[in-house]
């Protein structure tokens, strides 16, 4: 699905570096977004996301195999993006910088931020979907926004994890809609 998606522009995308104003900046205003951990777990699960905007539209035909797949073939890309710039947590950074950060801890917070994976994940099978069931796209385009944003309010990803991510998202869907 991704075998030949070519992951060297992103490469030299690199995350502001950790003790520049732009990553101080960062944490400060991730630490003015309120916590609200009923939606950080709502969105943690993807594939449950959307799954449940296809019951919500009687979606009969909706194919939960090609949202595990985009997630399962996506992911060694996000990995090796993660590998390669290997950025600390939001919550490392305020420790570094004596910033009290009240965050959410996840298991799915266990790799290195940028780019965030949630993110592209969330924009790449927003995309697909909308594609695939006209109807709800909006809701399903809407649905990745959300997964991106609630990582923020983890207090999970910088601003710039989100973006990136969210580029790369669509950068992969540009890559594999004429495949699915």
């Amino acid at each position: 699905m991704f075998k030949d998606f070519n992951i060297d522009k992103f490469k030299k995308m690199k995350p502001p570096s950790n003790n520049s104003f732009t990553t101080m900046q960062e944490v400060k205003d991730l630490n003015k977004i309120s916590l609200n951990k009923k939606n950080v777990k709502k969105f943690d699960n993807i594939e449950k996301t959307f799954a449940d905007i296809a019951t919500k539209n009687n979606i009969d035909n909706y194919d939960f195999k090609l949202v595990g797949n985009l997630i399962e073939k996506s992911a060694p890309i996000i990995k090796k993006l993660k590998k390669h710039f290997n950025r600390p947590r939001p919550k490392v950074m305020a420790n570094n910088l004596s910033i009290s950060m009240k965050h959410y801890e996840m298991d799915s917070m266990k790799t290195p931020s940028y780019p965030s994976g949630h993110s592209t994940q969330g924009i790449l099978i927003g995309n697909v979907l909308a594609d695939k069931h006209p109807k709800a796209a909006k809701q399903f385009i809407k649905a990745g926004k959300d997964i991106s944003d609630s990582r923020r309010v983890a207090k999970a990803h910088y601003k710039s994890d989100s973006v990136m991510g969210e580029k790369l998202g669509q950068a992969m869907y540009q890559h594999i809609k004429s495949k699915v």
